[in-house]
């Protein structure tokens, strides 16, 4: 199991998630319920200390009703060219 460390960069925006289950008046065992995850694992991947599986996103995304592109963070064109 890889706990992410501060600052270390993923490409979900785990507060957009966590905003969503809100906007939608999901508590965390709720959403869990829902998705057939632990409420735990859960609170984890709100908190970026762990990074779900697509699978496991695509299905927190399906019961928030979002498209999975939408918890993505878009990278700047900039960032882009620096990496080629």
């Amino acid at each position: 199991m890889h706990l992410k460390e501060r600052g270390e960069k993923s490409c979900i925006d785990y507060k957009f998630l966590k905003k969503r289950r809100l906007q939608k008046n999901f508590t965390q065992m709720e959403l869990a319920k829902e998705t057939g995850l632990d409420h735990n694992h859960l609170g984890q991947i709100e908190r970026g200390q762990k990074e779900p599986k697509v699978r496991t996103l695509y299905r927190i995304c399906e019961v928030l009703d979002l498209q999975l592109d939408a918890v993505l963070i878009k990278e700047e064109t900039k960032e882009l060219e620096e990496l080629e």
